[in-house]
């Protein structure tokens, strides 16, 4: 049987099952536009995240410590493929909220006095940040304020450091450091009974002690910094 012949019959058979054809067609079509749209949202997340990341200064490295001196974080800032070293206070506390039964889990993280942290940076979508006049002032992060209902103003009771304290609300924040925020022990965030509290360093240090002292260090690094490397030598 010659080409033409086959081409002839192809016509024929295709024009036979035109209706089909043409279904198959939509559906391919169909499935190529979605593949194409699921590329390009998934692109422009991707380059949302990385410009949030970076607007608000998203440490690379995090370590944790006891108590260690201040100091040492001049001498972290020295080694290789650092490009920034920040010690903070960061503590697990017990929040006491009237619309959960059982005892709320809280991470209070300091930030600086006066100024705006050089790594780790809050955006403030209502309220405003502690003054460091007011040591009883936190803000709250906005997940954990939306699923408690707090606005700027409210007060949550937070035991610190085996004492019970009240402290104001006066601003709610997003934290590229907890986009997904989980507590202690949980598997799946739990908005109602974990939230992050950002408060003054100054207050930190007078409640736990830490003057002088820190126990959560975050590093950004340089590009192409080995961060195996970094690790490394931050345990040293």
């Amino acid at each position: 049987m010659s080409r033409r012949t086959l081409h002839r019959k192809l016509a024929r058979d295709l024009w036979h099952t035109r209706g089909q054809a043409v279904a198959i067609a939509f559906v391919i079509a169909a499935g190529v536009a979605t593949v194409v749209l699921a590329a390009g949202t998934r692109y422009s997340l991707e380059e949302t995240r990385t410009a949030f990341y970076e607007r608000y200064r998203f440490a690379d490295v995090f370590a944790a410590s006891r108590r260690t001196p201040l100091w040492i974080e001049r001498r972290v800032e020295e080694i290789p493929g650092v490009r920034r070293a920040e010690a903070r206070i960061a503590e697990e506390v017990l929040l006491d909220l009237e619309a959960v039964d059982e005892p709320a889990r809280g991470r209070l993280l300091s930030i600086p006095d006066m100024g705006a942290p050089g790594l780790n940076e809050i955006a403030i979508v209502g309220g405003r940040r502690p003054r460091a006049e007011h040591p009883d002032e936190v803000v709250v992060n906005e997940a954990f304020a939306d699923a408690n209902r707090f606005t700027p103003g409210d007060t949550l009771d937070v035991n610190m450091n085996q004492k019970r304290r009240r402290l104001k609300i006066v601003g709610i924040a997003l934290s590229p450091e907890f986009v997904y925020a989980i507590g202690p022990g949980q598997l799946f965030p739990d908005d109602r009974r974990f939230g992050v509290l950002w408060m003054n360093r100054s207050a930190l240090e007078a409640a736990y002690d830490l003057k002088g002292a820190f126990n959560d260090l975050s590093l950004a690094l340089d590009h192409g910094a080995s961060e195996r490397d970094v690790i490394a030598r931050v345990d040293d």
